[in-house]
């Protein structure tokens, strides 16, 4: 198992779904926003997956970066670690153009997307 550090210097294993402390430190930042942050989190992750699975089938590298991007910066201010890596790993492989062979990766953020939600689901619950 491998460990990494995010951009707050914060030690994270590549199997952690959501960064405890980072979450947590949202959730201070914004009080009662926090769960509406959270659908929209939601919301705009499936969209962009569902346009991240169009851009890979025209072969579309350059809007696959954009949506990848997109997705990598909403996932790391949340916390959300399984999400924050496979977007950045998708954003590479189209900044090497090699979009139109990433369906399975794509697939992976769609699992690691539903990861997260049942993870953060059952944290709000503990409310």
């Amino acid at each position: 198992m491998a460990t990494i550090t995010n951009k707050d210097m914060t030690a994270i294993t590549d199997d952690e779904i959501i960064n405890t402390e980072q979450f947590e430190d949202m959730r201070d930042l914004l009080e009662e926003d926090f769960v509406d942050l959270i659908q929209v989190y939601f919301t705009d992750c499936r969209r962009r997956i569902t346009k991240l699975r169009q851009a890979q089938q025209e072969e579309d590298n350059a809007n696959g970066f954009e949506l990848a991007h997109a997705l990598k910066g909403a996932s790391v201010n949340l916390g959300a670690t399984q999400m924050t890596r496979l977007g950045s790993q998708l954003q590479e492989l189209c900044r090497e153009r090699l979009i139109s062979e990433q369906a399975p990766l794509i697939e992976d953020i769609a699992v690691a997307l539903q990861r997260a939600e049942q993870d953060i689901n059952q944290r709000l619950g503990q409310q």
